[in-house]
């Protein structure tokens, strides 16, 4: 960048934080009157009467003592923001990186905490859907099937396995259980013929439940050869067996075509066809008042193209296919009681893929793997204090035998506010197609989270992660071993309603550098701040602001940019009876025309609307 272009960024950096800089004091501030309490709920910590539960350990267990650093982000706010797939709700997380932000349920990547894409497992279901080729996560998964996402920061292998950086755990909804039918549908439009329909369809007789949902998203493309198809389906059905115990029964089929990226100077177009299906059946069965029994057959089959055309001409350059299998089962014991709360369990998964180029008839790799975890978490309570130790065993018939400990500790320092402490070590197999594969981390954290200051709710971790055996490639197209050396602060912090009006703001800054040399890792998000204005009040209307800024650490030559987003979504619900409502939305992205993106190649879209309706019976 030239010098002007530095004057030029660094005043509108400057004029950004000028006009921020009075929310945040208007958010450490936003403590109500004494007057007002009778109109506002109390802060809880997740441990009063409605103790908030996450299944981080593979088991429920309430949040306050849980020691990893972990997000919830729920149905409710994923409705708020009128978001289309999960990209647009991890966008907005504290500590969640997302890059190639563009057109909705294009091919996006996700960080968390400097970490790469492939070291973070993705769940559905319990069932991973990272690909084997080179462990990619496709978050572009429809959101309407959500009930939460629990999204666990740092090494979670002592739980799941191969998570050296963290897991995002989507889990879905479950049949309504006090009707026989009920539902919703759904749709909108906006720029570029971008449109959303979705439908949902739930209920329960007698002992069994139903949960059905299904759509199509579709636009010609914010950005130049951005284009989006996505066809989606996922049901479950539940039984409740007439003694004790349950089964449950999932599937989702997602059949998506995307122009994902346009080089001019390559004369190259590049796009992407994939479709997926995943499918699980469970057990669950309690063998007495304390211990129950899970049991679960899983599988995943996944095929996918990647294509390169030529612009000029349109002819096909490359054609790269892969497909992809995966079967697998889980058992796992639970026991609780006042004091204790120990899952045991048993992980085992066949997989094969097989990668190819068409054309020439070339197989890249045909490749097979054998892994099974055997994992022991325990959670016990004394006083005010919950200890967590967990260790896990892994065996990969490509990568050998890996031992994942590790051990958390969590004390209620008041009735509302809590210390955490966590270490672990972890690891990611980031493909099948490559040898020494597997890569490791030992993460630290400690933090507090506090609802003791007024009607303040806040949050704060450290956090340590070295990395070992990371793969890098150099300008010479080889690969080469390196350590890294990860380092940051996470702050959170939102207020309850004032004037039916709540604030929130999000903060993470990580320093990455190559262990022993101090020289910095590049392709890593320095800092990340998410801001958000929320106004909802009692006559069902709601208005929502949010602001995001990244300022990715990468190669000049990328020419990143580094305005801060600024999005606004607004809805008016009409009630007609308990059962019957419609709801009237639309969103405003971009609203001042920004650029932010780590790379020319990936612009993000400029000012784009949407509007749609929502009609729940």
């Amino acid at each position: 960048m030239t010098n002007g272009g530095g004057h030029k960024l660094r005043r509108a950096v400057g004029w950004r934080w000028r006009h921020f800089l009075p929310l945040l004091c208007l958010l450490l501030l936003a403590s109500p009157a004494r007057g007002e309490e009778d109109e506002l709920r109390s802060l809880e910590l997740y441990n009063g009467t409605q103790s908030e539960t996450v299944s981080v350990g593979r088991s429920p267990r309430p949040a306050s003592q849980t020691a990893e650093n972990i997000t919830v982000v729920t149905a409710k706010d994923i409705e708020a923001l009128n978001a289309h797939t999960l990209v647009d709700v991890l966008n907005l997380v504290a500590g969640v990186q997302v890059e190639y932000l563009r057109t909705a349920g294009s091919t996006t990547m996700v960080d968390l905490q400097g970490s790469n894409y492939n070291h973070i497992l993705v769940l559905i279901d319990n069932v991973p859907i990272n690909n084997l080729a080179d462990n990619f996560p496709d978050i572009a998964i429809p959101v309407q099937m959500i009930e939460r996402v629990e999204i666990v920061k740092g090494a979670a292998s002592s739980s799941w396995g191969n998570a050296l950086g963290g897991v995002i755990n989507v889990i879905t909804k479950s049949p309504q259980p006090d009707r026989e039918i009920g539902g919703l549908v759904s749709a909108s439009a906006g720029k570029a013929s971008t449109v959303d329909g979705r439908g949902e369809f739930s209920g329960t007789s007698g002992g069994f439940g139903y949960y059905l949902t299904g759509g199509k998203l579709r636009s010609d493309g914010l950005s130049p050869n951005n284009r989006v198809d996505l066809n989606h389906f996922y049901g479950k059905l539940h039984y409740d067996l007439p003694g004790q115990g349950s089964l449950t029964l999932t599937s989702a089929y997602s059949d998506v075509s995307r122009a994902e990226l346009q080089v001019p100077q390559m004369d190259l177009n590049r796009n992407t066809d994939l479709d997926q299906l995943i499918a699980t059946f469970t057990a669950q069965y309690p063998l007495t008042d304390r211990i129950s029994l899970d049991a679960t057959y899983r599988t995943r089959r996944m095929n996918s193209d990647l294509l390169y055309f030529a612009i000029s001409s349109g002819g096909l350059l490359r054609d790269v296919r892969d497909e992809e299998v995966s079967n697998g089962s889980v058992v796992k014991l639970t026991y609780l009681d006042n004091l204790q709360r120990v899952v045991a369990g048993v992980d085992y998964d066949h997989l094969k893929a097989h990668l190819s180029q068409p054309q020439t008839r070339a197989d890249y790799l045909v490749s097979s793997d054998d892994r099974v975890g055997v994992y022991l978490n325990d959670t016990f309570t004394i006083n005010r204090f919950a200890i967590t130790p967990s260790i896990r065993y892994d065996h990969s018939s490509i990568s050998g035998d890996l031992f994942s400990p590790s051990f958390g500790l969590t004390y209620a320092l008041t009735d509302n506010t809590v210390l955490r402490g966590y270490t672990a070590k972890g690891y990611s197999i980031t493909s099948l197609n490559r040898a020494n594969s597997l890569e490791k981390v030992w993460t630290s954290q400690v933090g507090i989270e506090s609802a003791d200051i007024g009607y303040l709710w806040l949050k704060g971790t450290l956090f340590r992660n070295e990395t070992w055996d990371i793969t890098v490639d150099n300008p010479d197209n080889s690969h080469s071993m390196q350590r890294q050396l990860k380092r940051g602060v996470e702050l959170e912090a939102r207020t309850l309603p004032v004037l039916s009006t709540s604030l929130s703001v999000g903060y993470t800054y990580v320093d990455a550098e190559v262990d022993g040399t101090g020289a910095a890792v590049t392709g890593i998000a320095r800092h990340t701040l998410n801001v958000g204005v929320k106004y909802e009040d009692s006559r069902n209307f709601r208005a929502q602001v949010t602001g995001h800024y990244i300022d990715w650490i990468t190669d000049p030559s990328a020419q990143p940019e580094k305005d801060m987003i600024w999005d606004l979504h607004l809805a008016k619900k009409v009630i007609y009876t308990d059962q019957v409502a419609v709801e009237f939305f639309g969103s405003l992205r971009n609203l001042f025309n920004g650029d932010q993106y780590n790379h020319y190649f990936y612009k993000n879209p400029r000012r784009w609307g949407e509007v749609g309706i929502r009609c729940q019976f």
